[in-house]
Formats: structure tokens, sequence, C-alpha cells
């Protein structure tokens, strides 16, 4: 049980760290011998543990969280751009990483969402608001926006300049309820 959330924290943090280097335009190939280091370290792994074969395809043992999932899954559809094996493991971590953009700018929206909510219910129930209850609507207040700023400025497009300028509206809004 400690062992796959390990794993699973270490995906996700590989993931965002090829993501990171990839997103970035005029990058160097110093910069993409880290992301093949990475790629081919995961890729011995995943062939180690039968949960990939020398093939390409899905191996005999199952992928036990999403994270592997879709690392194989990103495996399996470059499969066949394998030509020259220093493009193949960026292509893989492409592929890998495609919609991690999309999903932060739904994360950001969602903290927009969550804000009017918070605030919203803040103004009805005003007059119940103390003590505890008081500090977790400050809390919602404040942290929503921040998150949001977060996640829209690594999501991807012009639509992360409209979500990041939309929260930091919000956190003003919020350090003004706070005052």
């Amino acid at each position: 049980m400690f062992g796959r959330l390990i794993s699973m924290i270490y995906l996700k943090a590989i993931r965002f760290f090829v993501h990171s280097v990839l997103k970035k335009r005029g990058r160097k190939e110093k910069d993409y011998k880290e992301v093949n280091k990475v790629l081919k370290s995961l890729h011995k792994s995943l062939l180690e543990n039968e949960q990939l074969n020398e093939d390409l395809t899905e191996g005999p043992v199952p992928v036990q969280n999403k994270s592997s999932k879709e690392l194989v899954a990103a495996f399996i559809t470059v499969r066949n751009k394998r030509v020259e094996e220093e493009d193949f493991y960026i292509e893989v971590g492409r592929a890998w990483v495609k919609d991690l953009g999309s999903r932060n700018l739904k994360a950001s929206f969602i903290c927009v969402v969550g804000f009017f909510a918070v605030w919203f219910g803040g103004m009805l129930l005003s007059e119940y608001i103390s003590g505890v209850i008081g500090m977790v609507y400050i809390l919602g207040t404040l942290l929503f926006p921040v998150f949001g700023i977060y996640y829209a400025f690594r999501g991807e497009r012009a639509l992360k300049w409209v979500l990041a300028a939309v929260n930091i509206f919000n956190l003003m809004t919020a350090m003004q309820i706070i005052y």
C-alpha cells in the first residue's frame, strides 16, 4: 500500500518534470538528455516488472495506478515511431503529458467556481459564520484564488491568461472581504 503511494507520487513528480521541460520552447539538447534518461529508466522498470513487453505492447502483469496506465499508453501510442531512440523517448514524454495543460486549466476553473461558491455562501450565511467556520471561510476565500492562479499559469493556450486574471481579481476581492 505504502509502496504504491510512493510510486504514484514519484510518477506524478516525473510527469510534472517532463511537462516542464517539454513545454518550454527553445530548449537545448542537454535539457532533453535528462528526459531521455528518466524515461529510459521508467521503460526499463516497466520491462522488468513485465507491465510492458519488448515490442511495446501491454505486458501480462496489469498496471496498478492511473499514472502508470498513462505511461504505458504513451509507450504503446508512440511504438511505431521508434526509429531513433533519443527522439523516441521525447515523443513518449510528449504523448504522456499532452493533456496535462488542459487539466490544469480545468482545475483553475474549478477554483474560480469554488471561490464564488464560498463567497456566495458567506454572503448568505454571514450571520452564522464565526469561530472555526469563520476561519474555514477565510481560508477558502484566500486559497481558492491562490491555487487557481497556480493552476492557470501551469496551463496552456491563451485561456490561461484569462483564468489567471479572474483568479487575481478573486484574490483581491478576498483580501477586501477579510480587511
